[in-house]
């Protein structure tokens, strides 16, 4: 009898504390900043004959936005219509980095419209604290040899009279 309790005394031991562990670490991740998602907009999925331009001459934009407990980056790109994009972000400490990837493949020609249009992506984030973070945002042309920098610069959400921050790159 004294063995079996001492047995299951010793498994409860083995399956509880992981547990307990888990969940600290689990408390740890959310008080730091994380990534919802991304919504793209503007002419993604759009196909224009005979266009030579489907934008109004918008300039490239990043918009930064605070509404409730999410931060929206929203980037506003000028680039040839009809490409096929993949958005990546990752978070390392205090810093943000997002990547725009244009998915067209060699002969460029048969992915692309012949027009410029205004791609827009929102990328969502929430957890984060009232301090400065790092961004950083990349777009990766194909016809290019290395990603290009869009826009790097901080995002301070210490002042929270500050709810959104524009640039006009």
């Amino acid at each position: 009898m004294k063995e079996k309790i001492l047995i299951s005394g010793v498994f409860f031991v083995f399956l509880v504390l992981p547990m307990c562990e888990k969940e600290t670490d689990n408390n740890n991740i959310s008080d730091k900043i994380s990534y919802i998602k991304t919504l793209p907009g503007g002419c993604h999925g759009q196909y224009f004959d005979d266009l030579k331009s489907a934008c109004d001459a918008e300039k490239d934009t990043v918009i930064c936005n605070i509404e409730n407990d999410t931060l929206d980056i929203f980037i506003g790109l000028n680039y040839i219509c009809c490409a096929p994009f993949i958005s990546e972000t990752f978070i390392s400490n205090d810093s943000i980095h997002m990547l725009i990837q244009d998915t067209c493949s060699f002969p460029y020609q048969s992915c692309y419209c012949r027009c410029m249009c205004y791609y827009t992506w929102d990328f969502l984030f929430t957890g984060f604290e009232n301090k400065q973070y790092y961004y950083i945002i990349m777009l990766h042309d194909p016809r290019e040899e290395k990603p290009v920098m869009i826009e790097e610069g901080i995002i301070d959400l210490s002042q929270k009279f500050q709810k959104m921050l524009k640039i006009t790159i």
